[in-house]
């Protein structure tokens, strides 16, 4: 058995991820889901993790939601909207620069595997 760097192992949640996202969403779909991580860092920088989350929560009709779920699914919170209302100071600093880590895999493949334009 061998043992795999937390970078390892972001890099592959966010291929396997992206992979499914070029596998089953139409050519429009991959775009906008490209441009929704590719902003999200900026966005979290800029506005903060919890805005940024509670942004991409409520945008939930299509692909913000998508690209949220990846996220929360890596970082293994339960729902982030509540994590982030319920999280102390440190565990949600934590949780913020551990997201920018994974989205920047994410992003990586993205720009990689996905059709469109950013």
């Amino acid at each position: 058995m061998s043992l795999q760097t937390i970078s390892q192992e972001r890099a592959k949640h966010a291929l396997a991820a992206v992979e499914g996202w070029a596998k089953n969403k139409d050519a429009s779909n991959q775009k906008e889901l490209k441009s929704y991580v590719v902003g999200m860092p900026a966005m979290i920088l800029m506005s903060g993790f919890g805005q940024t989350c509670a942004f991409y929560k409520g945008n939930n009709k299509g692909n913000h939601e998508v690209v949220l779920q990846a996220l929360q699914d890596w970082l293994q919170k339960g729902d982030l909207i509540t994590f982030i209302t319920q999280a102390s100071a440190q565990e949600y600093q934590l949780a913020e620069a551990e997201s920018l880590e994974y989205l920047n895999w994410l992003k990586k493949f993205s720009r990689a595997y996905l059709q469109g334009d950013e």
